[in-house]
């Protein structure tokens, strides 16, 4: 078995646990490892989209039409290869980058490593409590960067293509209240549905 404390534990300042659910139950460590991938997800799809909004921009700027979608390369290359390519845009903002690359070292050990490493911590209420708090930190840790990033590099461009946050959340409500018009299931509450 390899064995190796974490260390990105020691360079996040502790934040409130108010966030979470704090208990540390199987299915709260489970739930805490899919928040932590899905989180991780969220930051590469952030990744591609400056990649595909550049390239829209590049291609207005030479007067080409786009023939493919710009998404769907940045979509088939993992995060490691996305943040190599979003270089030339982040390389004047050593904190994205730091963020960038702790971020990339955290998703790596937790779809490769983490199960195998930690499975054992699942029999005792202090292994799972450890369990949670390290996953806690690994989803303020993406998300975090994922905020960095998109304000730092990403929001600008998308500002000068005239999108606006105001135009994301109207996106974001139109495509939830399609969800759950499509869905049409009583886990959706008018109270919910505040966007």
């Amino acid at each position: 078995m390899v064995r190796h404390e974490p260390t990105w534990r020691e360079e996040a300042a502790p934040e409130s646990d108010d966030e979470y659910d704090n208990d540390t139950d199987h299915k709260t460590v489970y739930a805490l490892f899919g928040l932590a991938i899905y989180k991780a997800n969220c930051l590469e799809h952030s990744l591609v989209n400056l990649l595909a909004f550049t390239r829209i921009v590049a291609a207005r700027e030479q007067g080409e039409q786009l023939i493919r979608d710009p998404w769907t390369q940045g979509f088939k290359d993992m995060m490691g290869k996305l943040i190599k390519r979003v270089e030339p845009h982040t390389s004047a903002y050593p904190e994205v980058i730091d963020d960038l690359t702790r971020s990339l070292k955290r998703r790596n050990d937790l779809v490769h490593n983490f199960w195998r490493e930690r499975i054992q911590d699942m029999i005792s209420e202090a292994g799972r409590t450890q369990l949670c708090a390290d996953l806690k930190a690994d989803c303020r840790l993406l998300a975090q960067t994922d905020k960095r990033f998109s304000e730092r590099v990403l929001d600008p461009i998308m500002a000068s293509m005239g999108i606006t946050a105001e135009a994301v959340e109207a996106q974001y409500a139109k495509e939830r209240r399609e969800a759950m018009a499509r869905y049409e299931t009583e886990a959706f509450t008018v109270g919910e549905d505040s966007a």
